[in-house]
């Protein structure tokens, strides 16, 4: 099969789970008839990121996603935290329904491991190479794509699943580690003076109008909410919406209205011309996300056309909206090793440094900011981190770790660094 027809398929099921969500209703998983805010998290466990979970010298990371793979006939089965635990809290199932005993596993600095067949969840090997994968992983879309090894390993073969081989056979691990280990990343800064007109209708308890405008990642895609199973983690700009909601509002969510165009499997050429034609309501917005790049990365499109288009999109609302503060949001990396991968790291600098050129500041201040937001290196230096002790010497799995498709949708604990990266850059969490 050809790169090109593989990646045709994705888009056509970016585009499936883009319909899938309209018909599910993104708010609906997420809020009771009264417009409270539920969930199997607490808010703040779900959406503040765990850098700023910091208790004296140890760090608590909620839930993060652990695949366990078995290699060949392996009798036990591996998976790697990205930090390594001075405390387990909890290890559970991927719906959070089951809590396993510690006898159950064992802990050897960052990896996890367990014997085959103890009743705890794994992958096998060769199941994510689209070999032999069992009836019950076969619930939804479930095609191959090639590895960009020149065939390696396994023939270059990848499953591409948005199905219960994603979703049910990972482990949601809650640990502690010590805060003097090196995040391997940045995180995301406060910058308050970039939200000087969102910030003014919060804090005054003012309603507020929110665009998200993107690909399928701004779609919703694919948050366990989302696609309709436990735990029911919802999509990233939902979660901002339900701690806005509790933080600024007591719970009454129809202060915040929330507008989302986005299509799955699109490039921001495309949301070039649907801004430029008006396709959707461009007027009276608080806070504009503007999140293409997935696509466009995977596609190669030059860094410099993808800065011109993103600065016509963000320009043009801006005449439409222009006391809205804005954020361009940089995706996570898609699986590194396959055919999807491609110009992504290069779309980093380029973006910052629009951030920076479309702040519009007057003698008294910000009048209209923006922000630039990336998770790619926070999903590649994860990944780094995790790969970093694999004993099999084999890196290619870990990606599952992140990506509820395994090639380019992040999954539930990737999502909520999603909202946590962006609500931190307005919030201070750091008190």
């Amino acid at each position: 099969m050809s790169k090109t027809r593989n990646i045709l398929i994705i888009l056509i099921a970016s585009v499936l789970a883009a319909a899938m969500g309209v018909l599910l209703g993104f708010s609906s998983f997420w809020f009771n008839v009264k417009g409270n805010p539920t969930s199997t998290y607490t808010i703040e466990q779900m959406s503040i990121p765990y850098w700023y979970n910091t208790d004296g010298t140890e760090t608590t990371v909620y839930n993060e996603i652990v695949t366990p793979i078995r290699y060949g006939s392996n009798s036990n089965a591996v998976g790697y935290l990205t930090y390594t635990p001075t405390e387990i809290i909890s290890v559970q199932s991927y719906d959070l329904g089951t809590t396993y005993d510690s006898s159950m596993y064992t802990i050897s600095g960052n990896q996890i491991s367990f014997a085959v067949g103890n009743g705890m969840p794994y992958v096998q090997e060769e199941w994510l190479d689209n070999k032999n994968v069992p009836d019950q992983y076969n619930d939804g879309s479930l095609v191959s794509a090639a590895y960009n090894d020149g065939g390696g390993k396994n023939n270059g073969a990848h499953v591409v699943a948005e199905n219960a081989l994603t979703r049910t056979t990972y482990l949601a691990v809650t640990y502690k580690f010590s805060s003097s280990e090196d995040l391997g990343f940045t995180p995301q800064s406060f910058q308050p003076e970039n939200y000087p007109n969102l910030l003014k209708k919060l804090n005054a308890g003012e309603p507020v109008k929110i665009l998200v405008f993107g690909d399928s990642i701004s779609v919703g895609a694919s948050a366990s909410a989302f696609s309709g199973f436990a735990p029911y983690t919802p999509t990233w700009f939902d979660q901002i919406k339900n701690f806005l909601v509790a933080r600024y509002y007591n719970g009454d969510a129809s202060k915040v209205t929330l507008v989302n165009p986005s299509v799955g499997g699109t490039t921001s050429a495309w949301g070039v011309k649907q801004t430029l034609q008006s396709a959707y309501d461009k007027s009276g917005y608080d806070l504009v996300i503007v999140g293409f790049g997935m696509n466009d990365g995977t596609a190669q499109n030059n860094p410099a056309i993808f800065k011109s288009n993103i600065a016509q999109i963000i320009t043009e609302l801006r005449a439409y909206s222009p006391n809205a503060d804005y954020i361009i949001l940089g995706s996570f990396t898609p699986n590194p090793l396959s055919i999807f991968a491609g110009n992504h790291s290069s779309y980093v600098s380029v973006m910052q440094d629009l951030a920076n050129s479309l702040n519009i500041i007057s003698g008294d201040g910000y009048q209209s900011g923006c922000t630039y937001i990336s998770l790619y290196d926070v999903s590649v230096s994860i990944l780094n981190k995790k790969q970093a002790n694999n004993s099999v010497d084999d890196t290619r799995y870990q990606y599952m770790d992140i990506s509820a498709n395994y090639t380019n949708h992040p999954n539930d604990f990737m999502v909520r660094l999603y909202a946590g990266s962006i609500l931190s850059s307005f919030i201070d969490f750091s008190n």
